[in-house]
Protein backbone atom coordinates (compact mmCIF):
# COMPACT_ATOMS: atom_id res chain seq x y z
CA UNK A 1 0.00 0.00 0.00
CA UNK A 2 1.84 3.02 -1.20
CA UNK A 3 1.03 6.76 0.17
CA UNK A 4 -0.07 7.77 -2.94
CA UNK A 5 -2.79 5.21 -2.80
CA UNK A 6 -3.73 5.42 0.67
CA UNK A 7 -4.86 8.66 2.21
CA UNK A 8 -3.87 8.98 6.19
CA UNK A 9 -4.36 5.87 8.26
CA UNK A 10 -6.95 6.12 11.30
CA UNK A 11 -5.45 5.78 14.82
CA UNK A 12 -7.40 4.39 17.55
CA UNK A 13 -9.29 6.50 20.00
CA UNK A 14 -10.20 6.01 23.84
CA UNK A 15 -13.91 3.98 23.11
CA UNK A 16 -14.52 6.24 26.59
CA UNK A 17 -13.72 9.58 26.57
CA UNK A 18 -12.49 9.27 22.31
CA UNK A 19 -9.31 11.37 22.66
CA UNK A 20 -5.92 9.93 20.64
CA UNK A 21 -3.75 7.14 22.60
CA UNK A 22 -0.57 6.95 22.79
CA UNK A 23 1.50 3.51 22.32
CA UNK A 24 3.82 2.03 24.56
CA UNK A 25 5.10 -1.64 24.38
CA UNK A 26 2.19 -3.85 24.15
CA UNK A 27 -0.11 -1.14 25.49
CA UNK A 28 -2.23 1.86 24.54
CA UNK A 29 -2.72 4.47 26.54
CA UNK A 30 -5.08 7.31 26.99
CA UNK A 31 -3.43 10.24 28.55
CA UNK A 32 -7.01 11.91 29.28
CA UNK A 33 -8.76 9.47 31.24
CA UNK A 34 -5.93 6.92 32.06
CA UNK A 35 -7.05 3.97 30.77
CA UNK A 36 -5.07 1.90 29.13
CA UNK A 37 -5.80 -0.98 26.93
CA UNK A 38 -3.67 -4.17 26.16
CA UNK A 39 -2.78 -5.40 22.45
CA UNK A 40 -2.84 -9.25 22.29
CA UNK A 41 -0.67 -11.10 19.41
CA UNK A 42 -1.12 -7.42 17.48
CA UNK A 43 -4.97 -7.04 18.49
CA UNK A 44 -5.73 -4.07 20.23
CA UNK A 45 -8.42 -5.08 23.21
CA UNK A 46 -10.99 -2.35 24.36
CA UNK A 47 -12.93 -4.73 25.91
CA UNK A 48 -11.31 -7.07 28.49
CA UNK A 49 -11.49 -4.25 31.30
CA UNK A 50 -14.81 -3.91 30.59
CA UNK A 51 -15.69 -7.35 30.57
CA UNK A 52 -13.44 -7.45 34.03
CA UNK A 53 -14.80 -4.58 35.64
CA UNK A 54 -18.74 -6.52 35.33
CA UNK A 55 -20.38 -3.20 34.05
CA UNK A 56 -24.16 -2.00 34.03
CA UNK A 57 -25.89 -2.37 30.75
CA UNK A 58 -24.83 -0.62 27.73
CA UNK A 59 -28.06 0.84 27.05
CA UNK A 60 -30.57 -0.19 29.85
CA UNK A 61 -31.61 -3.50 27.57
CA UNK A 62 -30.11 -6.83 27.42
CA UNK A 63 -26.59 -5.66 26.44
CA UNK A 64 -24.39 -6.49 29.54
CA UNK A 65 -20.85 -6.85 29.95
CA UNK A 66 -21.55 -10.66 31.03
CA UNK A 67 -23.92 -10.61 28.27
CA UNK A 68 -21.27 -9.83 25.82
CA UNK A 69 -18.72 -11.97 27.35
CA UNK A 70 -20.97 -14.89 26.49
CA UNK A 71 -22.04 -13.97 23.15
CA UNK A 72 -18.05 -13.32 22.50
CA UNK A 73 -17.19 -16.91 24.10
CA UNK A 74 -19.59 -18.97 22.34
CA UNK A 75 -17.97 -17.01 19.24
CA UNK A 76 -14.39 -18.13 20.40
CA UNK A 77 -15.53 -21.37 20.02
CA UNK A 78 -17.24 -21.48 16.16
CA UNK A 79 -14.17 -19.28 15.27
CA UNK A 80 -11.76 -22.07 13.51
CA UNK A 81 -14.67 -23.58 11.28
CA UNK A 82 -16.82 -20.43 11.04
CA UNK A 83 -15.78 -20.16 7.48
CA UNK A 84 -15.75 -24.14 6.69
CA UNK A 85 -18.24 -25.60 3.87
CA UNK A 86 -20.34 -27.38 6.50
CA UNK A 87 -21.01 -24.81 9.03
CA UNK A 88 -22.24 -21.95 6.17
CA UNK A 89 -23.68 -24.48 4.45
CA UNK A 90 -25.96 -25.80 8.02
CA UNK A 91 -26.34 -22.11 9.19
CA UNK A 92 -27.52 -21.19 5.27
CA UNK A 93 -29.85 -23.73 5.47
CA UNK A 94 -31.98 -23.40 8.75
CA UNK A 95 -32.01 -19.85 7.48
CA UNK A 96 -33.95 -20.72 4.22
CA UNK A 97 -31.33 -18.90 2.27
CA UNK A 98 -30.33 -20.75 -1.16
CA UNK A 99 -26.41 -21.42 -2.39
CA UNK A 100 -22.79 -22.72 -0.97
CA UNK A 101 -20.83 -21.19 1.14
CA UNK A 102 -18.88 -19.62 -1.57
CA UNK A 103 -22.14 -18.58 -3.27
CA UNK A 104 -23.60 -16.47 -0.48
CA UNK A 105 -20.16 -15.15 0.74
CA UNK A 106 -19.20 -13.45 -2.44
CA UNK A 107 -22.73 -12.17 -2.94
CA UNK A 108 -22.58 -10.66 0.27
CA UNK A 109 -18.74 -9.27 -1.07
CA UNK A 110 -20.21 -8.42 -3.87
CA UNK A 111 -22.72 -6.10 -2.25
CA UNK A 112 -20.35 -4.64 -0.25
CA UNK A 113 -17.98 -3.83 -3.40
CA UNK A 114 -20.53 -2.02 -5.34
CA UNK A 115 -21.50 -0.24 -2.18
CA UNK A 116 -18.26 1.22 -1.78
CA UNK A 117 -17.15 1.57 -5.09
CA UNK A 118 -14.52 4.36 -5.90
CA UNK A 119 -14.45 5.27 -2.11
CA UNK A 120 -10.64 4.85 -1.11
CA UNK A 121 -9.06 5.62 1.83
CA UNK A 122 -10.39 4.12 5.87
CA UNK A 123 -13.25 2.00 5.83
CA UNK A 124 -15.13 0.32 9.23
CA UNK A 125 -16.17 -3.20 9.36
CA UNK A 126 -18.20 -3.39 12.15
CA UNK A 127 -18.69 -7.03 13.96
CA UNK A 128 -16.18 -8.41 11.46
CA UNK A 129 -15.52 -12.24 12.75
CA UNK A 130 -12.67 -13.56 11.26
CA UNK A 131 -12.48 -10.65 8.94
CA UNK A 132 -14.60 -12.46 6.66
CA UNK A 133 -15.64 -9.36 4.59
CA UNK A 134 -12.58 -7.24 5.62
CA UNK A 135 -10.11 -9.10 3.82
CA UNK A 136 -12.36 -9.06 0.48
CA UNK A 137 -13.10 -5.24 0.39
CA UNK A 138 -9.62 -3.58 1.26
CA UNK A 139 -7.78 -3.09 -1.48
CA UNK A 140 -4.61 -0.69 -2.11
CA UNK A 141 -6.41 2.37 -1.79
CA UNK A 142 -8.93 1.02 1.01
CA UNK A 143 -7.52 -0.07 4.30
CA UNK A 144 -10.13 -1.16 6.24
CA UNK A 145 -10.53 -1.33 10.43
CA UNK A 146 -12.48 -4.32 11.64
CA UNK A 147 -14.17 -4.76 15.04
CA UNK A 148 -15.57 -7.58 17.13
CA UNK A 149 -16.28 -8.70 20.48
CA UNK A 150 -14.68 -12.47 19.80
CA UNK A 151 -11.03 -12.41 20.49
CA UNK A 152 -11.16 -15.61 18.98
CA UNK A 153 -12.65 -14.48 15.74
CA UNK A 154 -10.51 -11.65 15.54
CA UNK A 155 -7.06 -14.20 16.25
CA UNK A 156 -8.71 -16.51 13.48
CA UNK A 157 -8.45 -13.50 11.28
CA UNK A 158 -5.25 -12.33 11.84
CA UNK A 159 -4.31 -15.90 11.12
CA UNK A 160 -6.34 -15.60 7.61
CA UNK A 161 -4.68 -12.36 6.73
CA UNK A 162 -1.27 -13.58 7.52
CA UNK A 163 -1.26 -16.44 5.76
CA UNK A 164 -2.50 -14.69 2.67
CA UNK A 165 -0.01 -11.88 3.03
CA UNK A 166 -2.30 -9.32 2.67
CA UNK A 167 -2.03 -5.62 3.53
CA UNK A 168 -4.63 -3.13 4.54
CA UNK A 169 -6.57 -4.74 7.32
CA UNK A 170 -6.67 -3.88 10.72
CA UNK A 171 -8.18 -5.35 13.53
CA UNK A 172 -9.53 -4.60 17.36
CA UNK A 173 -11.71 -6.10 19.89
CA UNK A 174 -14.49 -3.24 20.71
CA UNK A 175 -18.41 -2.95 20.90
CA UNK A 176 -20.09 -1.75 18.33
CA UNK A 177 -21.60 0.50 21.42
CA UNK A 178 -17.95 2.03 22.22
CA UNK A 179 -16.06 1.78 19.24
CA UNK A 180 -12.52 3.22 19.58
CA UNK A 181 -11.89 5.36 16.77
CA UNK A 182 -12.72 9.69 16.49
CA UNK A 183 -15.16 11.46 14.91
CA UNK A 184 -15.79 11.37 11.28
CA UNK A 185 -12.41 9.48 10.30
CA UNK A 186 -13.86 7.03 8.02
CA UNK A 187 -15.11 7.04 4.15
CA UNK A 188 -17.68 3.79 4.73
CA UNK A 189 -18.69 1.13 6.92
CA UNK A 190 -20.34 -2.29 6.32
CA UNK A 191 -21.93 -4.76 8.62
CA UNK A 192 -22.21 -8.55 7.39
CA UNK A 193 -24.69 -10.87 9.45
CA UNK A 194 -24.85 -9.21 13.31
CA UNK A 195 -27.13 -5.96 13.02
CA UNK A 196 -30.04 -8.19 14.68
CA UNK A 197 -27.64 -9.29 17.45
CA UNK A 198 -27.14 -5.88 18.70
CA UNK A 199 -29.00 -5.25 22.11
CA UNK A 200 -29.93 -1.33 20.52
CA UNK A 201 -30.14 -0.60 17.30
CA UNK A 202 -30.25 2.75 16.95
CA UNK A 203 -27.19 3.28 19.62
CA UNK A 204 -25.59 1.23 17.62
CA UNK A 205 -26.51 2.64 14.25
CA UNK A 206 -25.94 6.23 15.81
CA UNK A 207 -22.37 5.39 17.43
CA UNK A 208 -21.39 4.01 13.59
CA UNK A 209 -22.49 7.13 12.07
CA UNK A 210 -20.77 8.80 14.96
CA UNK A 211 -17.28 7.71 12.98
CA UNK A 212 -18.45 8.30 9.24
CA UNK A 213 -17.75 11.62 7.03
CA UNK A 214 -20.59 13.02 5.89
CA UNK A 215 -22.37 11.32 2.52
CA UNK A 216 -20.39 7.96 3.38
CA UNK A 217 -22.04 4.54 2.30
CA UNK A 218 -23.08 2.00 4.76
CA UNK A 219 -23.57 -1.20 3.52
CA UNK A 220 -25.66 -4.04 5.72
CA UNK A 221 -26.48 -7.80 5.60
CA UNK A 222 -29.09 -9.20 8.24
CA UNK A 223 -32.12 -11.01 8.19
CA UNK A 224 -35.73 -9.81 8.57
CA UNK A 225 -38.87 -11.97 9.61
CA UNK A 226 -39.63 -14.93 7.78
CA UNK A 227 -40.84 -18.79 8.05
CA UNK A 228 -37.61 -20.38 8.76
CA UNK A 229 -36.30 -22.69 11.30
CA UNK A 230 -33.77 -19.97 12.87
CA UNK A 231 -36.69 -17.49 12.35
CA UNK A 232 -38.84 -20.12 14.86
CA UNK A 233 -36.44 -20.54 16.95
CA UNK A 234 -35.10 -16.96 17.51
CA UNK A 235 -38.54 -15.12 17.99
CA UNK A 236 -39.28 -13.79 20.68
CA UNK A 237 -35.55 -14.00 22.12
CA UNK A 238 -33.86 -11.26 23.69
CA UNK A 239 -30.84 -11.68 22.14
CA UNK A 240 -31.86 -11.78 18.25
CA UNK A 241 -33.70 -9.37 16.49
CA UNK A 242 -35.16 -9.77 13.37
CA UNK A 243 -36.43 -6.36 11.46
CA UNK A 244 -39.34 -4.93 10.02
CA UNK A 245 -38.71 -2.93 6.82
CA UNK A 246 -40.38 0.35 8.10
CA UNK A 247 -38.97 -0.09 11.49
CA UNK A 248 -35.14 -0.37 10.16
CA UNK A 249 -36.16 2.53 7.59
CA UNK A 250 -37.15 4.41 11.07
CA UNK A 251 -34.14 3.58 13.12
CA UNK A 252 -31.65 4.41 10.41
CA UNK A 253 -33.28 7.93 10.28
CA UNK A 254 -33.33 8.18 13.95
CA UNK A 255 -29.33 7.44 14.23
CA UNK A 256 -28.38 9.68 11.41
CA UNK A 257 -28.62 7.93 7.84
CA UNK A 258 -30.72 8.94 5.27
CA UNK A 259 -31.04 7.08 1.46
CA UNK A 260 -32.19 3.56 2.59
CA UNK A 261 -32.15 1.50 -0.11
CA UNK A 262 -33.07 -2.42 1.10
CA UNK A 263 -32.70 -5.33 -1.19
CA UNK A 264 -34.71 -9.02 -0.10
CA UNK A 265 -33.77 -12.36 -0.91
CA UNK A 266 -35.78 -14.51 1.06
CA UNK A 267 -34.86 -13.89 4.89
CA UNK A 268 -31.61 -12.12 3.75
CA UNK A 269 -31.78 -8.69 3.99
CA UNK A 270 -29.17 -6.36 2.11
CA UNK A 271 -29.08 -2.40 2.44
CA UNK A 272 -27.82 0.52 1.51
CA UNK A 273 -27.88 3.84 3.39
CA UNK A 274 -25.36 6.90 4.00
CA UNK A 275 -24.93 9.18 6.54
CA UNK A 276 -26.87 12.68 6.32
CA UNK A 277 -25.12 15.77 5.88
CA UNK A 278 -25.59 18.03 9.55
CA UNK A 279 -28.33 19.82 9.88
CA UNK A 280 -27.94 23.44 8.42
Amino acid sequence: MTEAAMTRPVSFACPKCKRSLRSAENTLNCGECGRTYPILGGIPDFLSGDLQANLAPVHGGTSSTTTIGRMARQMDFFAPIYESRLFVSLLLGLSGVRGDRYGFTGRIASFHSQTLMGIAGSVLDVACGPATYSRRIASPSREVYGIDISLGMLRQGRAYIERDKLQGVCLARARVEELPFENAVFAGAVCSGSLHLFADTVLSLREIARTLKAGAPLSVQTFVAGKTVINRFVQGHSLVHTFQLDELRQDLAEAGFEGFQPELDGIVLTFRARKAPPPT
